[in-house]
């Protein structure tokens, strides 16, 4: 035997729906990653802003070929005899190394037809403490790697690292080198790469700290500054580089390809201690200032670079959009100095983190009914991004936060979107099973309320039960079909009268109902007040359908059907309201002694009358004028019970 098929819970469908979204969107992320990657350059740039920066290494000295020093020297290029001048006040000020963001290539020829080089040849020789760049063009392929060198290249070829236990094919490659004259590169202490690699939206953030060089890494120009500074050699590992000197070794951690994040410590001229051309020539020629300018460089590092407004090597970064490159240079200088690196992030670690809270936000749909949701989901939303912040801050672990936040906010969204959509077919269920016992003014007042009617409570309210005198025998002689439209003319109005009159239909009997008045009770009304409204606009109700049954019977009458007489009992009193039944079957009634009373009053009544009982006859008794029908004997009740009719007007007889 087949088994019977199990529908899903309506929060499952919801988790199901939101599935389906985030598998729409992880196509879109796949396939269409410039904006989602964009968007997390300027999401990663606000982060970085926010973060505390780092201190900048006190050894690191930036020499800038400002506006005021070619102002005063001379346009760009300046003569390589000013550049030997200044390299000669680093050299007897004592500087650890000086490094040079400027690429000398060829021969520089002066007005006299003399080559300008001899004066800068002769000041690197007697430097010793001198690290030129390398411009290098980098490459992603790994099969584009030289395996033989060109002649130009030589002097790189000692500068070069042993690649340890790296795997050089993963780096970036040099698919072609720009070095220094040879006659310059040959006396130099060591050469660095000074490629950068913009990203999608063309600012710079990142450096290779290696890049692939004939089969063997080539360091960047901090690295080899560094290196000579501290005297120490680097080993090169997977997922990094140490750095071993004699007072121990510190680790510089980097992606597969060496790529590292450098670490700004403050927009362009904050942080370091920045001096010009101009400045160091002038204070040349004044003993005081070149005892000043001695004490502050001995034992540093002196990058150099141009510096002046309108050059090409003003680019955009993390905290600036217009900045010289050499910050660059001297902030990974820095970093490797101080150990200021900021830790890489592994590749499932992004991922971990999104699915951490679509786990939590699907655990709370599950748990929490949509309205507490609301909040709770929207606050996920706002959380998931605060949190990477916060792990950022507190860390430095950069995980991806566009693609978690978004991926969130879809899942969020969706099952509020879910839950709403439910919940408005629930109510507008609600309302309409609300609306077969109620009137729409009093179905309204309660979804608005959100009580829960249903719930068992005792409530003091007034009963009417009526009933068609005779209907029985008359129906022997009519048609199905004519019963049916009989009794759905009749029942039509008798609602429409209860309903008026802020009553409910509790069920139709046949040919009779029963209606309730007083509940759910009105807001601020206390039980006796609702006691007697209820007993107000019961009365009232039966008044109108005893006037209703007369019209019908007219209309009826000419239209040669039969007419009809009913009976009406009412009466006030505590009755247990709420849903009764069994677990598969339930049904909202009112239940208790005065629910039978009410009952008997009915077949008591007189044909086309109304019957009350004392209780409500006492409640009324200043709005309708009333008979006393005398003491009753009714079934199921011990002792007599005193019952009132309603003089109903002529109109309403005839």
């Amino acid at each position: 035997m087949a088994e019977p098929k199990r529908n899903l819970s309506p929060e499952t469908r919801g988790l199901l729906v939101a599935a389906l979204a985030l598998a729409c969107f992880l196509p879109a992320l796949l396939l269409l990653p410039a904006p989602f990657e964009r968007l997390e350059l300027a999401a990663s740039d606000l982060r970085f802003r926010l973060a505390t920066r780092p201190l900048p290494s006190p050894d690191v000295v930036l020499l800038d070929i400002d506006d005021a020093s070619l102002r005063r020297l001379g346009p760009w290029p300046l003569p390589r005899s000013i550049h030997a001048r200044v390299l000669n006040v680093l050299t007897d000020c004592g500087v650890s190394v000086v490094g040079f963001d400027i690429v000398f290539r060829g021969s520089a020829a002066r007005a006299d037809g003399q080559t300008d080089d001899a004066d800068l040849e002769t000041a690197i020789a007697r430097s010793g403490r001198v690290v030129f760049p390398v411009g290098v063009g980098l490459v992603h392929e790994s099969d584009v790697v030289r395996l033989s060198p060109e002649t130009d290249d030589l002097p790189l070829l000692a500068s070069l690292l042993p690649a340890s236990g790296m795997h050089v094919p993963d780096l970036l490659q040099a698919q072609r080198t720009v070095l220094p004259a040879a006659l310059f590169s040959s006396n130099a202490l060591g050469l660095g790469h000074i490629a950068a690699t913009p990203d999608l939206d063309g600012a710079y953030r990142r450096m290779p700290l290696l890049v692939g060089y004939h089969g063997q890494p080539l360091p960047a120009l901090a690295l080899t500054l560094a290196l000579h500074h501290l005297d120490a050699k680097a080993v090169i590992r997977q997922g990094g580089v140490d750095i071993i000197r004699q007072a121990g070794r510190s680790f510089v951690p980097t992606d597969s390809r060496s790529m590292l994040s450098v670490n700004l410590t403050a927009p362009w001229g904050h942080g370091f201690w920045h001096l010009s051309y101009a400045e160091v020539l002038d204070a040349a020629a004044d003993p005081a200032r070149l005892a000043f300018l001695r004490q502050g460089l001995k034992g540093k590092i002196v990058l150099v670079g141009l510096t002046a407004s309108g050059t090409t090597d003003i680019k955009a970064t993390a905290l600036s959009p217009a900045e010289p490159l050499i910050t660059l240079h001297s902030n990974l200088t820095s970093q490797l100095l101080t150990g200021a690196h900021l830790p890489v992030a592994p590749a499932w670690a992004s991922a971990a983190f999104a699915a951490a809270f679509l786990a939590l936000s699907g655990l709370l749909f599950l748990r929490l009914p949509i309205r507490a949701f609301l909040p709770s989901g929207l606050g996920l939303v706002v959380l998931c991004p605060a949190s990477n912040i916060g792990l950022y801050l507190t860390t430095g672990l950069a995980l991806n936060l566009t693609a978690s936040s978004l991926a969130v906010g879809l899942c969020v969204l969706t099952l509020l979107a879910h839950g709403l959509v439910r919940v408005a077919r629930d109510s507008a269920r609600q309302r309409h099973m609300l609306e077969t016992y109620f009137s729409p003014s009093i179905a309204r007042q309660i979804l608005e309320s959100g009580s829960d009617i249903m719930a068992g409570r005792s409530v003091d309210v007034t009963v009417l039960f009526a009933d068609i005198a005779g209907f029985t025998a008359m129906s022997d002689h009519m048609e199905p079909a004519e019963v049916q439209r009989f009794l759905g003319e009749y029942l039509e109005e008798m609602t429409a009268c209860i309903f008026r009159n802020q009553g409910a239909v509790d069920k139709f009997m046949g040919h009779g109902l029963m209606a309730f008045f007083g509940y759910p009770e009105v807001e601020g009304v206390d039980s006796v007040e609702n006691a007697r409204r209820s007993a107000l606009c019961g009365v009232r109700a039966a008044v109108e359908m005893q006037s209703a049954v007369s019209r019908l019977n007219r209309t009826w009458q000419a239209q040669g059907r039969q007419m009809i007489t009913i009976r009406i009992g009412l009466n006030t009193g505590h009755a247990i309201v709420g849903d009764m039944g069994s677990r598969t079957r339930k049904d909202f009634t009112l239940l208790g002694r005065n629910v039978n009373l009410a009952q008997r009053l009915e077949g008591a009544a007189p044909h086309g009358g109304v019957l009350l009982s004392a209780r409500t006859a006492a409640l009324v008794h200043d709005q309708f004028r009333l008979t006393s029908a005398g003491a009753l004997k009714l079934k199921g009740f011990d002792k007599e019970v005193e019952a009132l009719t309603v003089d109903l007007p002529e109109a309403v007889k005839g």
